[in-house]
């Protein structure tokens, strides 16, 4: 190698451009280590002054291992339930056009988006219609807690399960085919080969589920991640709230590392639209049975969702007194979305590069990425306050955007895979004639980069917004007196039992989620027609 190529290689090494990638890429990574840098300080300076008691959290008690068997043992069970039905929804949806399956797979991701605070609320409602029917049926419990969460989480459920099938090679299917009935090609051929996605889904949904408190807790359910939280607000030392979470933490970071592979998979997915075949699969009557029902379950879900928050719902009067009651809170909680989104779409954009990287850099990255899955949401609140009590940041604790930090850890890293998937499906050869033949770097990035970057960063951006309008579990930890958030609010209200006031703050809520979905949504199409990015249609 000669001087002037060393030098010139160097150089491009030094640009602004790379070292603001690199900075970002730094940062971010930093960010979601946050919670566990806080935690793990606290907990050194607590074994190093004795000043608490390091070993008793770690002792499991009957009660805290029946609490974690219990806990689990939901996750897994919502997971599974929701997994089985999603897999026997979309192979229902293998007769269906092209077209009308892509609707379908908008809707799964408009619903998917609702916060579950607010099917506890719609199901509280038809529980309480159905007592007139059933006078003895629960309306708390596990069991309705079960419920619940599986509603909520099914569309989700139901979109990942979509995404395993479209991950599969369709000409492998039509060959098993040829010698096989197709019910016998779904068990030995379709669902082992999707059987790595389909795990990182279990893995997916399970994780979410283990890690946060609000729908059980809204049903008297007491589970290990409330548990946390309790155990923090009562000796208000944050050691011993990450000593009694161990086992949680365990569990969970075990099923994330178990699931790394199959989430790669689903994030490397060709296409969202699965292809069909040429031949329309036929299957026997007992299992088109249980198609069915699981397209009524879905039916229903809808059903409940809607029809509960209307018929909650008072008079227009009664629903424009509650925004009006909550706008401090509903103006907190926009501006909070709108930071998360400015601050995480630049630092996912520079780390999804590290996500593309191969052998043990990109595995790390990957690692990283996924620990917000495995942390309960707690945690990062409790390791986020702890962060800010150090000496060091102090100084500049930024206390009234916390909400919106603690979101970003929780959720940018679904834009870095998000934007990973958009970087798969561009060519790199764009970028490289956009450094020889743009007239500056700007010129490259606002003409080139950001264009093909569009549709990951419109997806970004809505996913970002719908999830942090639901968040509950840490910004209930952080958010300063007098600054709630619109979930925190409707959170308590929902413990008072449901009143008009907290169906039409849900019902705003829901309308402004479905409005940033259906807006990503039509944004997206509109960036992919004009950008040339498109998903294909069968």
């Amino acid at each position: 190698m000669t001087t002037s190529s060393f030098f010139h290689r160097f150089a491009a090494r030094l640009s602004p451009e790379r070292i603001a990638v690199t900075l970002a890429t730094i940062l971010f990574f930093l960010l979601i280590l946050c919670p566990l840098i806080g935690l793990s300080f606290d907990l050194v300076q607590a074994y190093m002054t004795g000043s608490a008691d390091i070993t008793s959290p770690l002792v499991l008690t009957p009660r805290r291992t029946g609490l974690l068997a219990a806990s689990v043992g939901l996750a897994a069970a919502v997971a599974g339930s929701g997994l089985l039905i999603g897999i026997l929804f979309i192979s229902a949806l293998f007769r269906l056009p092209g077209k009308l399956r892509y609707g379908i797979l908008l809707m799964l991701l408009a619903l998917a988006g609702i916060p579950p605070y607010i099917h506890a609320l719609t199901w509280s409602e038809a529980i309480h219609g159905a007592h007139l029917i059933v006078p003895g049926l629960p309306a708390t419990g596990w069991l309705v807690s079960f419920w619940v969460e599986l509603m909520a989480l099914l569309p989700l459920s139901a979109f990942l399960s979509w995404l395993a099938f479209a991950s599969l090679d369709i000409r492998l299917v039509d060959a098993g085919r040829l010698v096989r009935s197709d019910i016998v090609v779904l068990w030995r051929i379709i669902l082992p080969m999707a059987a790595p996605a389909l795990g990182a889904a279990f893995g997916f949904v399970f994780l979410l589920c283990c890690t946060d408190y609000s729908v059980p807790s809204l049903f008297g359910a007491d589970v290990y991640a409330l548990d946390i939280f309790a155990q923090f607000s009562a000796s208000n030392s944050a050691a011993e709230a990450v000593l009694y979470a161990v086992p949680l933490l365990l569990v969970t970071f075990l099923v994330m590392v178990a699931s790394r592979a199959g989430i790669r998979t689903l994030a490397q997915t060709p296409g969202w639209i699965p292809a069909r075949s040429a031949t329309l699969p036929e299957f026997p009557g007992w299992f088109r049975v249980l198609q069915a029902g699981s397209t009524v379950l879905v039916a229903v879900q809808i059903l409940v969702l809607f029809s509960g928050l209307f018929l909650a719902f008072e008079s227009p009067n009664v629903f424009f007194a509650s925004i009006l009651m909550a706008q401090e809170e509903l103006a907190y909680s926009l501006l909070t979305a709108v930071l998360v989104i400015l601050i995480s779409l630049p630092l996912a954009l520079a780390a999804a590069q590290e996500l593309k990287r191969p052998g043990f850099r990109g595995a790390a990255a990957w690692l990283i990425v996924l620990v917000p899955l495995a942390v309960p949401a707690p945690l990062i609140g409790i390791g986020m306050i702890t962060m800010g009590n150090l000496p060091f940041f102090s100084a500049f604790y930024p206390a009234l955007i916390m909400p919106a930090m603690v979101s970003v850890i929780k959720f940018s890293p679904f834009a870095a895979i998000i934007l990973f998937v958009q970087m798969r499906f561009i060519d790199p050869l764009l970028f490289d004639a956009a450094t020889v033949f743009a007239k500056s770097r700007f010129d490259a990035w606002t003409r080139i980069h950001l264009p093909l970057f569009a549709p990951g960063l419109v997806v970004s951006a809505g996913i970002l917004a719908s999830l942090t309008l639901a968040e509950l579990g840490a910004t209930l930890i952080v958010s300063p007196p007098g600054h709630a958030t619109i979930t925190m609010r409707i959170y308590n209200y929902l413990h008072y039992g449901s009143s008009s006031d907290v169906a039409g703050l849900c019902l705003m809520v829901t309308v402004l989620t479905l409005g940033v979905s259906s807006g990503t949504i039509l944004l997206l199409w509109r960036v992919s027609r004009g950008s040339g990015i498109r998903g294909d249609l069968p």
